[in-house]
């Protein structure tokens, strides 16, 4: 099977079926071909943390991983990013040169991993790494299930925000040094400005105040913001990116997948692949069963399930590819063996 190089690759899928041991894999059989590659996760759970052997106090940070860690060569390494919104918002003013406009405590509550706004860092952070050119691949490890929709529908979240009506408004109040919360709350909407006031009679008389400060600091780097539309475009680029959409036997994922793949039809162009992750027909076939036995009833009941994971390749799939279960328990291991599975694809 050949599977063109792209700069960019998007593993996604529900939770449970391997999709991040997967995406690891990929990309270290990438690095280990010589190709500078970069593994971003943006799932909140961070399986990657545990897959690569990554410090958890270097969320955010692009740590280099050596390939000796899975038994491959110990001159070439793999960069990775575990998703941090905090750093990406903190990357982003400090590119635009004000890193203290987003110094909030109400941006804070955002950016922290289940804060409402790690989609949409997501593809701000993914964004600024392909604007670095410094990767010829970059593989990105999505959220499962919803998460993975949010994520696509981030791009249309950051328009919304910045829409004309948002941009005027802040426009009269200006920018930080300039606002007055009194020409603000004259602005805003009655039943607005009845919500801040009871809200910062609950949270104390800084509330408004900061509220209009995160507001400002988002508006004076919504450049930042705004360039990162232009990701939704390449997603339907078929020259710029690859679609991995897993699977897996034992869960019977099928209705979850296509679900997932109707979720981004938008977006997702013919070059995607379904990949049945602990696929077990090899093993199941070498199986010397007589017909009358119950062994062979529970064989021929899971190639059948197998079978029809295969049939979605007729649900508009490029390509059905097949990784079999791995026994090693230790993750670096796991990951190794899946590298070699790539290899032979």
């Amino acid at each position: 099977m050949k599977i063109d190089y792209k700069k960019l690759e998007i593993f996604c899928g529900t939770g449970g079926v391997g999709k991040t041991t997967l995406a690891a894999a990929r990309a270290i059989q990438l690095a280990n071909q010589g190709r500078s590659a970069l593994l971003i996760t943006i799932d909140p759970a961070k399986r990657l943390k545990q897959v690569m052997g990554i410090d958890g106090n270097k969320e955010g940070e692009l740590s280099s991983v050596s390939l000796e860690n899975f038994n491959f060569s110990k001159d070439k390494s793999l960069d990775v990013i575990l998703m941090n919104p905090a750093a990406t918002l903190k990357r982003v003013a400090t590119k635009r040169g004000n890193p203290e406009s987003l110094d909030n405590p109400i941006v804070k509550i955002l950016t922290r991993p289940y804060g409402g706004m790690n989609e949409i860092m997501a593809i701000i952070e993914l964004q600024f790494q392909l604007e670095t050119n410094k990767y010829e691949h970059i593989i990105l490890d999505t959220p499962p299930g919803k998460h993975f929709i949010d994520f696509l529908q981030a791009s249309s979240k950051i328009n919304a925000f910045f829409d004309n009506s948002f941009i005027e408004l802040f426009k009269l109040f200006g920018p930080k040094k300039e606002k007055s919360p009194g020409l603000f709350k004259r602005l805003i909407s009655s039943g607005v400005k009845k919500l801040l006031t009871y809200l910062e009679k609950v949270t104390g008389q800084g509330f408004v105040e900061d509220f209009i400060d995160a507001v400002a600091g988002i508006y004076q780097n919504k450049d930042v913001f705004l360039s990162a539309l232009a990701f939704e475009k390449d997603l339907k680029r078929k020259e710029f990116c690859n679609w991995f959409l897993i699977t897996s036997q034992d869960q019977v994922k099928e209705q979850d997948a296509l679900e997932l793949k109707n979720s981004a039809g938008k977006l997702m162009h013919d070059d995607n692949f379904l990949i049945i992750n602990r696929s077990l027909s090899q093993a199941l076939e070498s199986w010397q069963t007589n017909p009358n036995e119950p062994l062979n009833k529970l064989k021929l009941a899971m190639l059948e399930r197998e079978n029809r994971l295969k049939g979605m390749e007729n649900k508009r799939f490029k390509d059905v590819i097949e990784f079999p279960e791995v026994t090693p328990t230790l993750p670096a291991m796991q990951v190794a063996h899946l590298v070699n599975n790539w290899d032979a694809l």
